[in-house]
């Protein structure tokens, strides 16, 4: 199980301030700090002040601390803040009880919360299991034990320079300091975490709910790497200053003292110099380790995210595939039952013996023709949104030559066109209306006459496509004007369409030259 902490701030946002759950908890707290600085203080050896060579009573008071004990299996099951408090003060009244100076008693006070902090830092880091169920979750809850019983030994030095002990002292000390904190995390913090731990996190969730440890950032551990180095300077300069404090009044007591006191005072530097390395070296290597792990851990998040990326791309270009293979298939079987279509009308065409209706029929066959021919091209193309317009153009051309051009007559069709692609909605609009002029002109531009010329032009610039087509035929009757409304089918479809393209028409006849032309915005 991860170490999840219920931090205080999270209790008063997502819960009523006032409530019995909330109000439990602080109280609870409360009577907590108080009955561990009262067990401190009892539990205090009547000769604690005065150490020898026998470290019964330092360990004593190191290994059977319960402030200790208790604060750092509350900072495993709940966090941080609810364990710094009661450590602090606790030692910090011992200190006062040691005629500590207040400063020196807070420094003091806060070695220990050194220690518990170390622990903090690596299980909010480390992301791995704290109830010692696994090799792993063992292994770094020795070494975390053991840095943070070294890092917490910084306050043996504080209370030896304070009350002016020998190197001997000070070295039993600090020895019983380090071994005692950290045979009580071996012997004693460990299996009560092991024994008790799932219990502890049932109770959280049934009370709290609490959530997954937010995942830490870049900027938090440098931060956090940023603090530890200024608390252990601050150890650093205090031991400095006690210990320059302590051979200033050496010296000054010269007389009464020993060359081997002052030796004992300078050894004594010596031996805050290496546990000083040996705390920052820890720091640096943790920081070097946790930034490692992070850095570990957003590959292994840009590794995820890269094989999800590839999944989607790769199910996202299947489904491009299927849809284009849909709309291919779309646009065969819609050309194919435009096929059937004209198929039945030129069977109804042969059967029936009326004029009018052969006419009629042939025309609404080209029209169909004219809209399967854009459906032929789109499945034949890669590209299904555009329609090759100069293609499409080429394509109508010569099927309507083919349909409506007779045997007697030579007609030249000439078609030109520099025009880009085309939407559908535009293009078969326009391909009606191309048809629509070109059957036209065929039936009525060139009556009684052997032959003639028609001109299709589709030129495009400057955001406007324009359709031409001109024919040398006979033109319109004298007394017929060109520009009067025309009533004809072939004529409304033409202003229809025109209309649909929001398109510009403009007619012109006169025999020998007859012009129409369409103009259209493409952004329109």
């Amino acid at each position: 199980m991860i170490w999840r902490p219920v931090h205080l701030d999270y209790i008063l946002n997502n819960y009523e301030p006032l409530s019995g759950r909330v109000l439990g908890v602080l109280t609870s707290w409360i009577i907590f700090i108080a009955v561990t600085i009262w067990i401190s203080l009892e539990n205090l050896p009547d000769n604690w002040m005065q150490t020898s060579s026998d470290r019964t009573q330092l360990l004593q008071l190191f290994l059977l601390n319960p402030t200790m004990l208790f604060s750092l299996l509350v900072m495993f099951w709940f966090g941080f803040e609810w364990s710094f408090i009661p450590v602090f003060l606790s030692m910090f009244i011992i200190a006062v009880f040691g005629h500590l100076d207040p400063f020196w008693g807070i420094l003091f006070g806060m070695s220990f919360v050194f220690g518990i902090s170390i622990y903090a830092l690596v299980y909010q880091c480390a992301e791995t299991r704290y109830d010692l169920r696994s090799y792993k979750s063992f292994f770094l809850f020795v070494f975390t034990s053991f840095v943070a019983s070294t890092a917490s030994s910084f306050g043996a030095f504080i209370w030896s320079f304070s009350q002016q002990l020998s190197l001997v002292e000070t070295t039993t000390l600090w020895n019983g300091w380090w071994a005692g904190t950290f045979l009580q995390s071996l012997f004693i913090v460990g299996p009560a975490i092991y024994i008790f731990s799932p219990y502890m996190e049932r109770v959280k969730d049934r009370y709290f709910n609490v959530p997954d440890p937010k995942k830490v950032s870049i900027r938090w551990v440098y931060g956090a790497v940023m603090t530890l180095t200024i608390v252990v300077s601050i150890f650093i300069l205090a031991g400095e200053v006690l210990g320059k404090k302590r051979i200033a009044e050496e010296i000054l007591s010269i007389d009464s003292a020993t060359q081997q006191d002052i030796i004992h005072s300078l050894e004594s530097f010596e031996i805050i110099t290496w546990i000083s390395i040996w705390i920052i070296l820890s720091v640096g290597a943790g920081a070097v380790l946790l930034i490692g792990n992070w850095n570990k851990e957003l590959k292994s998040k840009v590794r995820e995210k890269t094989r999800k990326l590839t999944i989607a791309k790769a199910d996202l270009e299947n489904s491009i595939v299927e849809k284009e293979n849909l709309l291919i298939e779309l646009h065969h079987r819609v050309k194919n039952n435009l096929a059937v279509v004209t198929a039945l009308l030129d069977l109804q065409i042969m059967k029936s013996n009326e004029q009018l209706v052969k006419t009629a029929l042939s025309d609404a066959m080209s029209r169909i023709g004219a809209m399967a021919s854009v459906h032929e091209i789109l499945y034949q193309n890669e590209k299904f949104s555009k329609v090759d317009i100069d293609k499409y153009t080429t394509k109508l051309c010569k099927s309507i030559s083919k349909t409506y051009k007779l045997k007697d007559q030579e007609i030249n069709l000439h078609v030109e066109s520099n025009a880009e692609n085309l939407t559908m909605e535009k293009a078969i609009p326009m391909g009606l209306v191309l048809n629509e002029l070109l059957v036209n002109a065929y039936k009525h531009a060139f009556k009684n006459e052997k032959g003639g010329n028609i001109f299709v032009n589709l030129e495009q610039s400057e955001g406007l496509l324009e359709l031409k087509v001109i024919d040398d035929g006979v033109g319109f009757k004298a007394d017929q004007n060109p520009n009067q409304k025309q009533k004809g089918l072939g004529t409304t479809i033409i202003k229809t369409l025109a209309s649909q393209l929001n398109g510009i028409i403009d007619l012109r006849s006169e025999p020998g030259n007859t012009s129409f032309s369409l103009s259209i915005k493409l952004d329109a």
